[in-house]
C-alpha cells in the first residue's frame, strides 16, 4: 500500500538545529526509505511524503541534531504489498512524462511571517525492482529518484537520498524560512543517471 507520512520537527527540542531525518520501514526489502538533509538555516519544521509499505511494519523517523544527538519516533502501520504493487501508469506513459515537475505554493498560515510551505511533485515511475510487467511477467528493473536537492537562490533547503520505498511520482511537502525573493531550484537524479532540473520564482510558484 501507499502510505502518507508526515514528520514534524520541534525546534525547541533541538536548539542546535536538526541536521538530518532518516525514514525507516522495518519490513520493507530495503528498510531505509530515505534520508533527508536539512539546510542549516532552512527552518524546516514539517516534511511529508508518500511511501510504499510492503507488510505490517514499524515506520520510524530518526532525527540527528547538528550536535550529533539522535531522536527517534515510531508508529505501527497496517499495510502490505506496496513494493510489488503494479504501477498506476504503464511504462510508455511513465517514460513520456518522466522528469516533469510541478511546484505548489500554499498561502501563509500567518501574516507577516517569513515561513513558506511548498509541495513538489515529480513525474517518475520509481520502479522498486519487485514489480512485474503485466504482459511478460518479468520483473521491471529498479529505477527511481535517488538524489534530490531543493534550494532557494543556491541556499539549501533540503536534500534527499532515496530508495525503492518512495512512491511512484514522488511528492514532497515542506515548510521553510524564506531568505529574500530568490527562485526555488530543484535538481533530481535517478538511478539511470538522468538529471532533471527546474526552477520557479517564489512569488508565482503555485502552478
Amino acid at each position: 500500500a501507499i502510505v502518507p507520512v508526515d514528520i514534524y520537527l520541534d525546534p525547541a527540542k533541538a536548539p542546535d538545529g536538526i541536521k538530518s531525518v532518516t525514514l525507516i520501514i522495518d519490513a520493507n526489502p530495503a528498510p531505509v526509505a530515505a534520508t533527508f538533509q536539512l539546510g542549516k538555516d532552512a527552518g524546516v519544521t514539517h516534511l511529508s511524503t508518500r511511501v510504499r509499505v510492503n507488510d505490517y511494519s514499524y515506520l520510524r523517523a530518526i532525527a540527528e541534531t547538528q550536535g550529533g544527538q539522535l531522536h527517534m519516533v515510531q508508529t505501527f502501520v497496517k499495510a502490505s504489498g506496496g513494493c510489488s504493487a503494479p504501477a498506476v501508469k504503464n511504462q510508455d506513459e511513465a517514460n513520456a512524462t518522466m522528469g516533469q515537475m510541478k511546484l505548489r505554493q500554499f498561502p501563509p498560515k500567518e501574516t507577516m511571517t517569513k515561513t513558506e510551505e511548498l509541495q513538489l511533485m515529480i513525474r517518475h515511475p520509481n520502479n522498486s525492482g519487485l514489480q512485474r510487467d503485466p504482459l511478460t511477467q518479468y520483473f521491471i528493473p529498479a529505477h527511481f529518484v535517488q538524489k534530490l536537492s531543493i534550494s532557494q537562490a543556491g541556499r539549501p533547503i533540503l536534500s534527499m537520498e532515496g530508495g525503492i520505498s518512495i512512491s511512484e511520482d514522488p511528492n514532497f511537502r515542506f515548510d521553510f524560512t524564506v531568505h529574500g525573493n530568490g527562485e526555488i531550484q530543484v535538481e533530481a537524479i535517478d538511478t539511470d543517471g538522468k538529471t532533471f532540473r527546474n526552477q520557479w520564482p517564489l512569488e508565482t510558484a503555485g502552478l
